[in-house]
């Protein structure tokens, strides 16, 4: 009886490994990875009185070819009170701010646009490949109403390229939507 009730356990134990081993490989806030061990926290600054570079657009990736919220069309007034989390190598600037309609968003605004402004905040994030296990949903809104403006679905590539927990829990990504590249968060 204990040989067959030793057996019986070893036999679930081994389709639990089994089963956990083939769960996906989304990284995940509930354990801990040597893979996600790298990745780190960012925050944005408040700018009070904004930047002083006027209305410029805003791209959620740091290109000129990515993807663009609002149909294409999203803007930011860096005259009034905005957030920022730093320059990139490329000079592009990485903003958080409100929209007319009271929500958030968060994208770069390209280099010839913060000609002007000078902060001396930089980012860099990690690259780490991560695959969807389930489906993800993608915003640039991580403050309130959490819009997405992207859907991951399981098995779908992206990169984390960085931890964002000042409001909620969440990894900043990047992926590709309609074709184009672009960044934004993720629930944990």
């Amino acid at each position: 009886m204990k040989k067959t009730m030793s057996a019986l356990l070893s036999v679930l134990l081994l389709v639990g490994l089994v089963f956990n081993a083939s769960a996906g490989t989304s990284i995940s806030s509930s354990g801990s990875s040597s893979s996600n061990a790298g990745i780190k926290d960012f925050l944005f600054s408040e700018m009070k009185d904004g930047i002083g570079c006027g209305v410029c657009p805003v791209y959620t990736a740091p290109s000129l070819n990515a993807f663009r919220a609002n149909d294409g069309k999203a803007t930011c007034a860096t005259d009034y009170p905005l957030f920022i989390a730093g320059f990139n190598p490329e000079g592009w600037l990485l903003v958080r701010y409100s929209t007319n309609s009271g929500s958030t968003r968060v994208g770069y605004i390209p280099p010839s646009y913060v000609k002007g402004f000078s902060s001396s905040k930089r980012i860099s994030f990690s690259y780490v490949q991560a695959t969807a296990a389930s489906s993800l949903y993608v915003t640039d809104n991580p403050m309130n109403n959490y819009s997405a403006f992207a859907v991951l679905d399981p098995g779908e590539a992206y990169y984390i390229l960085g931890s964002y927990t000042y409001y909620g829990n969440w990894w900043y990504i990047e992926c590709t939507v309609d074709g184009l590249v672009a960044r934004g968060f993720i629930e944990k």
